[in-house]
C-alpha cells in the first residue's frame, strides 16, 4: 500500500491494454468462459472462479492468501489459448486495481502530504542554514560573539522602553531582529498612551518599507494554540507563549514532531529576569517552556551589555 511507484507503473501497464470493450469488437476467436467474464470487466467487485497459469502457480504465496480464498484449485482448469489467458488476466488485473485502489488511495494521499512536508521542512532548513552561514562568515562577527544566538526576538516591553538599544543591535551586522505579528499587535494597542509605542511602530514601518534584510516581520505560524482564556487573566504570558512560537517557527522542524532551536535564538526583553519567582504562575509557565524549548529569554539591557563585553 505504501509503494506509491508501484500504483503508477501499473496504472501505465493498465492503460497500454486494451479494453474490455476493445477485445469484445475485435473478432477474436474467444471461449465463452472469457466472454462472460469480459461482459463484466469493468465491475471493481468482478467474480471471476477460472483459474490462470499464475494462480496455480502461486497457490501458497502468502500475500495472495485472501485473493486466491474464492478459487477452487482442485476444479478441472480449462484449456485456454495464450490470447484467451491474457484476455482473462487483463479483466482482471483491471477489476482488482480498481477496486484496491480505493482502498490504497488514503495511504497513497497520506504518503504524498509528508512527502511534501518533509521537503518543506528540508528546504526551511536550508534556508536558515545558509543564512547562520552568513552570519557566521561575512558579518561582522568577531568569534568571541560567535556563541551568542543570531537571532533577537524583541517583545513589546524591549521595544517601548528600550528602542535605541534594538536599534544599536539591528545595525551591527551581528544579529538578524525578527518581530513577530503578536509583538506588532502589543505595541498597536499601546501606540495611543506610550509614546515609545509610537516610536517603535515609525521605526520598524520605515525598516519594513526599506526591506532591511537585519530586521524582518513574522506572520502568524497558523499552527498555535490561542489560549484565549490566558489572553483574558494574563496578557504578559499570552504573549510569551505567542512569541516562543514564533521562536519555535524559525528552525522550522514542522512535521518532524521536533524544534530544536538550541542556540539559535534569544527573547530579548523588558521585564527583568533577577527573580521569576516575582512574576505570575502562568508567567513562569511560559519562561519554562521557553527553557524546555531552548530558547534562551535575556532582559534587552543585560544582552546589549554582554555583547559589547564581548567585544
Amino acid at each position: 500500500q505504501s509503494s506509491q511507484s508501484l500504483w503508477n507503473r501499473l496504472s501505465v501497464l493498465l492503460n497500454l491494454l486494451p479494453s474490455a470493450a476493445d477485445l469484445q469488437e475485435s473478432g477474436l476467436a474467444l471461449c465463452n468462459e472469457v466472454k462472460d467474464i469480459l461482459s463484466g470487466a469493468e465491475l471493481p467487485d468482478l467474480e471471476v472462479n477460472l483459474l490462470l497459469p499464475e494462480d496455480v502457480a502461486l497457490r501458497n504465496l502468502p500475500p495472495l492468501k485472501n485473493a486466491h480464498k474464492r478459487f477452487n484449485f482442485e476444479q478441472d482448469r480449462p484449456i485456454f489459448s495464450a490470447v484467451e489467458e491474457v484476455s482473462q488476466g487483463k479483466s482482471r488485473i483491471s477489476a482488482q486495481a480498481a477496486s484496491t485502489f480505493l482502498e490504497v488511495q488514503p495511504v497513497l494521499a497520506a504518503a504524498e502530504e509528508a512527502r511534501r512536508n518533509r521537503l518543506m521542512r528540508d528546504m526551511a532548513q536550508l534556508r536558515l542554514q545558509l543564512e547562520v552561514s552568513q552570519l557566521e562568515g561575512s558579518l561582522q562577527q568577531p568569534k568571541a560573539q560567535s556563541a551568542m544566538s543570531p537571532y533577537l526576538v524583541p517583545d513589546t516591553q524591549a521595544l517601548c522602553q528600550h528602542l535605541a538599544v534594538v536599534k544599536q543591535l539591528a545595525t551591527s551586522g551581528r544579529f538578524i531582529i525578527i518581530i513577530p505579528r503578536t509583538v506588532i499587535d502589543g505595541l498597536d494597542f499601546l501606540k495611543k498612551e506610550n509614546a515609545g509605542a509610537r516610536d517603535s511602530i515609525r521605526y520598524l514601518e520605515a525598516e519594513f518599507k526599506k526591506g532591511n534584510r537585519y530586521i524582518r516581520c513574522q506572520k502568524d505560524v497558523g499552527k498555535s494554540f490561542e489560549r484565549h482564556k490566558l489572553k483574558r487573566q494574563d496578557l504578559d504570558a499570552w504573549n510569551l507563549y505567542k512569541i516562543l512560537d514564533s521562536c519555535k517557527q524559525l528552525t522550522v522542524s514542522q512535521g518532524s514532531g521536533e524544534d530544536d532551536t538550541t542556540g539559535m535564538v534569544t527573547i530579548i526583553t523588558g521585564f527583568q529576569l533577577e527573580d521569576p519567582s516575582t512574576f505570575s504562575v502562568p508567567m513562569q509557565s511560559a519562561i519554562q517552556a521557553a527553557a524546555n524549548a531552548s530558547v534562551e529569554i535575556k532582559n534587552v539591557l543585560e544582552f546589549y551589555k554582554q555583547w559589547k563585553e564581548m567585544g
